[in-house]
């Protein structure tokens, strides 16, 4: 789609509103026409009435001389004011649907980016880019203009009639082109005091090569018959005489009139179609000549004409003080002139006869703005809108409205907002509100499309959204087309873009779309709030409030749906609950968008689930699943429809990098790997570690079991032994969740091999049935883990079925400490491996089973009660120096260690309260004093060792 300059976009307005002329064409015209790929001799000359450079001095309606450098006309084939077709809310909708698939699939636009808008593209970029089907939809609106009774703009000011050389009696086919139907109805809406004017065009065709010596005998009859408004005409519809043209210029000839459709008609355009097969680049020339010498000698010099007759017929109108003495009157005190100069249409409308003094002030300055005379256009425009008002035309008083608007931005006068602002205003509501007629909407939206295309213009950016949001809505796809661009509007807002603002009206615009059954349009706007929403920092979002309650006491815009405004946000952040209207600043200001985003995300998911895209919808769900401020309501709505979406897509193949095939990430529950544990006791009533005795007696330090630092030991347990790890689950939802099968993902490297192996090689791993968690409870699960090889293990993550449908996967791991070692990781964020939730697997550790039998849980003073410690060793290697460690060591009393295969008769001798000093070696002495409360330690097994399948109590 070529990028629209702000001339082209000024050019818009000026040819929606430019000059008709009937062209009429004999049969022989016809079948020349044919030859070359057209339809009628309309669409032959059509690219030529764009732009055509007149260059002259002409005068206006008061005498003054001015400069006409171009104008722009269109020709026609048909006139007809009484078979008028009024477009309905699914004629807009199937327009518009056509013009979403004629522009193909829709993509991001340029200023959406990976990390939300790029506003120096918002700012340099073209708006008519960002959605071509919106330019598709105004061009086609406007080009399809039919003729009104309340203005002339599609009145033909000119009729050509075009007669071929080689027909008997070319005179003849142009008289009876003259008087034929379409003609007469052009006459009989002629206004008074003005003629239509006629040209007469006599074409040469070149097959007729025997017609060649007599087409000027031919044309000097015509012109001495009919007038001076002829023009002789010569085209090529002969192969012979098309000569050594190459492929090159057929394409260049086709090209004039496939961008002329694709500009002015672009769904009726035909990319294969090849025009002007017969015509060469003379031929080319000819055709622009004939047209620019037709405008410049006749059409012109006719609307100025005509216009100097009305100007002195309404001369008492627009004679200041004195008209509007006499025009009052006239109303109040001559009883008979309204039902003279008024009449009632079909419609029920109110309108004027073609001569009255009124209907002259509208033609007058209707035939003043196509020749582009805008000051004196919107002089007359204003005198009759006091007639059209206190008569209560209400369309022809809606339409000069429109007019006067139109007028004051292409005259380029500086002027305040409110000056043209609250005109079109009044147009576009008298247009809805106030008149009786079927194509009322027609108009209203033209009015509104005419106005933000000057807007844009001028660059009047700030004012665009209020001028779209009092446009109709009896159509969704039309209020989406005009939310859509309200939202891009404000991307280009001075000094700086809006991007809230951008985000509510492109999600209002997704919601309209949705209605309108156009999901690709609708998914596309909520990609863009997506985006845009995420990409901003908080303070932003406070600085934009602040920014937009300051901006609407500056641009308030008097509007019915500025009113209900705060309705459609209520209804957009809670769709399926009956909520009081909000301001929307206050929504944004607490709760971030938190809402808004939520509901972005299910609509996508949704969208997403329609259209079979699984994969996409998986995302979006898994991100709506992990907002805690959604009301429970929607919590449980959301996680049936993430389950029903599981369900869907269980028969379609998943391309997911998940650590488990088949298995989703959820945020839902919360396990912490931080607060995960690993402990090396089956009864979970203590935790190993690795311990520095101290000589003072003192609370041993560790030295070993954090397992995350380096200057650690990792901790390490013997094969066989239970390993318990604890998780700390939480349910951030409000409602409740069932986790069925709770296990562990775990990497297992046996010792020797450099490479994981699966669980099942080396480790029994246990399996939680159920997990009940009601909504905000935190609990505790257990997971046991028995190695059966020598190696190290690694836990990646839990797995778990939610609702015992959805598989779903939660990761474990950590990253390490940061490395700063190398220029690159000092430049890039490199971590070492984590190893918190991990531990080795030796081969060679004695494995110790400690219980105490008979331990009171209370003691009176100066009891005594004998309890029996008991240490198994049931691992593969010897145990040496067990040592004891007791916080009151004068409340303990030790009796030297005996094998539990001893008699206990009593005949072992007791030594004491502490194990005599000769029977403890040397290295293994340990002095301490022996007083109330302080540490102590107690050696258990001394000189022997605690050999393999061994046990002793003591």
């Amino acid at each position: 789609m070529p990028r629209a300059s702000l001339a082209q976009k000024k050019d818009f307005v000026t040819k929606a509103f430019c000059p008709r002329i009937l062209a009429l064409a004999s049969p022989g015209v016809q079948d020349a026409c044919a030859v070359n790929g057209f339809d009628t001799f309309a669409d032959l000359l059509s690219p030529f009435g764009q732009d055509v450079l007149t260059q002259i001095t002409i005068q206006d309606g008061q005498g003054a001389p001015y400069f006409l450098d171009k104008i722009n006309v269109r020709f026609t084939t048909d006139f007809n004011i009484e078979k008028l077709h009024a477009p309905s809310g699914s004629d807009v909708d199937s327009l518009v649907k056509t013009c979403a698939a004629a522009c193909g699939e829709s993509g991001d636009p340029p200023f959406i980016g990976s990390d939300g808008v790029i506003k120096d593209v918002a700012a340099a970029d073209d708006i008519s880019t960002w959605a071509p089907w919106y330019t598709l939809f105004r061009q086609q609106w406007v080009g399809d203009m039919q003729p009104s009774e309340h203005e002339t703009f599609m009145h033909p000011v000119a009729c050509m009639l075009v007669a071929s050389g080689s027909e008997a009696d070319p005179i003849g086919a142009l008289r009876a082109l003259q008087t034929s139907a379409a003609v007469q109805r052009v006459l009989s809406c002629g206004d008074g005091g003005t003629k239509i004017l006629f040209y007469y065009v006599l074409l040469h065709d070149g097959r007729d090569t025997a017609a060649l010596q007599t087409i000027d005998l031919q044309f000097d009859q015509v012109r001495k018959t009919l007038g001076q408004n002829s023009a002789l005409l010569k085209i090529n519809t002969n192969t012979d005489l098309l000569g050594d043209a190459d492929a090159g210029e057929r394409v260049k000839i086709s090209s004039i009139w496939s961008s002329d459709i694709s500009a002015t008609r672009p769904l009726a355009a035909h990319p294969e179609k090849n025009y002007g097969e017969m015509l060469t680049m003379r031929d080319v020339a000819a055709l622009r000549d004939a047209v620019k010498l037709m405008l410049v000698r006749s059409v012109v010099p006719h609307m100025q004409n005509v216009i100097r007759v009305l100007s002195d017929q309404t001369a008492s109108e627009r004679r200041g003080i004195t008209g509007r003495l006499f025009s009052a009157g006239r109303r109040y005190l001559n009883t008979t002139a309204k039902t003279e100069n008024t009449y009632v249409g079909n419609d029920g409308e109110v309108y004027y006869r073609h001569k009255s003094p009124e209907a002259m002030l509208r033609r007058l300055a209707d035939c003043s703005f196509m020749l582009k005379d805008y000051r004196f256009a919107q002089s007359v425009y204003q005198i009759a809108r006091r007639d059209f008002q206190s008569e209560k035309a209400w369309l022809c008083y809606a339409g000069v409205q429109e007019m006067i608007g139109v007028c004051k931005l292409l005259w380029e006068v500086q002027t305040t907002k409110a000056e043209f602002d609250s005109i079109f205003d009044d147009a576009v509501s008298t247009y809805v509100q106030r008149t009786r007629t079927p194509r009322r909407h027609f108009f209203a939206v033209r009015c509104t499309v005419v106005y933000y295309e000057l807007l844009k213009h001028h660059r009047f950016y700030a004012f665009a959204p209020g001028a779209l949001l009092r446009g109709p809505s009896f159509s969704a796809s039309l209020t989406a087309l005009f939310n859509e661009q309200a939202a891009y509007s404000y991307l280009k807002a001075v000094p700086r873009p809006n991007v809230r603002k951008f985000a509510f009206y492109a999600m209002l615009a997704s919601q309209s779309f949705q209605k309108a059954q156009m999901s690709d349009l609708a998914n596309r706007c909520l990609r863009m709030v997506r985006v845009s929403l995420k990409s901003r920092p908080q303070e932003q979002i406070r600085a934009d409030s602040d920014d937009e309650k300051s901006h609407e006491k500056v641009t308030e815009v008097k509007s019915p749906i500025r009113a209900s405004l705060d309705e459609k946000a209520a209804a957009l952040i809670s769709p399926t609950a009956d909520v009081a209207p909000v301001d929307k600043a206050s929504v944004t200001a607490k709760t971030k968008w938190a809402a808004i985003d939520s509901y972005i995300n299910h609509e996508l998911g949704r969208q997403s689930m329609a259209a079979h895209n699984f994969e996409e919808a998986f995302q979006y769900f898994m991100a709506l699943m992990g907002d805690e401020k959604t009301p429970p309501k929607l919590q449980s709505k959301y996680l049936q429809e993430l389950l029903q979406l599981f369900l869907e897509s269980s028969d379609q193949p998943m391309a997911d990098d998940r650590k488990q095939a088949g298995a989703i990430e959820l945020s839902i529950p919360s396990i912490d790997p931080q607060l995960a544990r690993i402990i090396m006791s089956p009864e979970l009533e203590g935790e190993d570690a690795m311990l520095e005795w101290q000589l003072d007696g003192s609370i041993p330090g560790q030295i070993g079991g954090g397992g995350g630092s380096e200057s650690q030991p990792p901790r390490c347990c013997s094969m066989g032994e239970v390993v318990a790890v604890l998780l700390v689950v939480t349910n951030p939802l409000a409602i409740g969740v069932t986790l069925s099968n709770l296990t562990l993902e775990c990497a297992f490297e046996a010792a020797g091999d450099s490479t994981e192996t699966p669980v099942d090689s080396g480790l029994d791993i246990s399996v939680v049935a159920t997990v009940i968690l009601e909504g905000e409870q935190t609990t505790m699960v257990t997971v046991q883990i028995v190695p059966r090889r020598a190696g190290s293990v690694s836990i990646l993550g839990a797995k778990y079925l939610l609702c015992d449908i959805l598989p779903t996967f939660k990761s474990l791991v950590l990253p390490g400490r940061r490395m700063n070692d190398t220029k690159e990781q000092r430049m890039g964020i490199v971590h070492t491996p984590d190893t918190t939730l991990g531990f080795s697997v030796k081969s060679d550790l004695p494995r110790l089973e400690i219980t105490v039998d008979d331990l009171p849980d209370t003691l009176m003073s100066g009891s005594m009660h004998q309890a029996c410690l008991r240490v198994a060793n049931s691992g593969t290697l010897a145990c040496h120096s067990v040592v004891m460690w007791v916080s009151h060591p004068s409340f303990v009393g030790i009796r030297p260690p005996r094998l539990c295969n001893d008699e206990e008769d009593g005949s072992a001798e007791d030594t004491g309260m502490y194990v005599p000093l000769s029977d403890v070696k040397k290295h293994e002495r340990i002095e301490v004093p022996n007083v109330l409360r302080d540490y102590s330690t107690f050696v258990l097994v001394g000189g022997q060792a605690d050999a393999p399948g061994a046990s002793a109590h003591c």
